[in-house]
């Protein structure tokens, strides 16, 4: 459980600056390569896998992206912390798009928080 608290803890700390990263490209009018985006985090995953052998693990910090990641990406940006975009180019974004615009951030990111809480004890 040791092991897996202080991954969600480096995760963390990695999804913030990928955060800063995408903020300054968004800022600076520089395109953000989602799929690229994609491959580095699956690339990531390994060493976490590797260490735990733990599938539902790797789903939470999937899971810890989603949460992390765009709440961080809204507040670099000047955001509010639930901001969400209707003209994304994130395949994911568009998909997840009508669900958290009806029922919002709590219970759309609250489903990921369930996940990882359940990852680190289970």
């Amino acid at each position: 459980m040791l092991t897996k608290l202080i991954l969600l803890v480096l995760f963390t700390c990695i999804n913030i600056a990928l955060a800063k990263y995408d903020a300054w490209k968004i800022k600076n009018n520089k395109w953000i390569y989602h799929g690229i985006n994609a491959v580095v985090y699956l690339i990531l995953l390994i060493y976490p896998y590797i260490v735990t052998k733990d599938w539902f693990f790797m789903i939470a910090l999937l899971s810890l992206r989603r949460i992390v990641f765009d709440t961080a990406l809204n507040l670099f940006r000047g955001l509010r912390f639930d901001y969400i975009s209707s003209t994304t180019t994130s395949i994911i974004d568009r998909l997840s798009y009508k669900f958290q615009a009806k029922y919002g951030y709590i219970p759309y990111y609250g489903m990921f928080f369930i996940l990882i809480m359940l990852s680190i004890f289970l």
